[in-house]
């Protein structure tokens, strides 16, 4: 049904969006950084929507201010992608 496809992507993209969290908090130079977009003081609710946004956009011709800021985000940014 129409309901469970999109529970499905919602709940793919809840765990893309948990990854690439990860894959930013995995290098201090990462996303994550307060050099970068988000600031060691925003909250974890206001990192993980950001996460989730980025997430959303990956399957949609949408922008985003968030970008790969390292060798590891970039090669996760480029799987996601293949895999869309």
């Amino acid at each position: 049904t129409m309901a469970a496809n999109v529970g499905f992507i919602l709940l793919l993209n809840h765990f893309l969006a948990c990854a690439w969290f990860a894959v930013g908090q995995a290098s201090e130079e990462g996303w994550t950084s307060g050099a970068r977009f988000a600031a060691p003081r925003d909250s974890l609710g206001y990192k993980y929507l950001t996460s989730l946004h980025w997430s959303l956009t990956q399957f949609t011709p949408a922008g985003m201010e968030v970008n790969p800021a390292n060798t590891l985000e970039r090669a996760f940014v480029l799987c996601v992608i293949i895999l869309a």
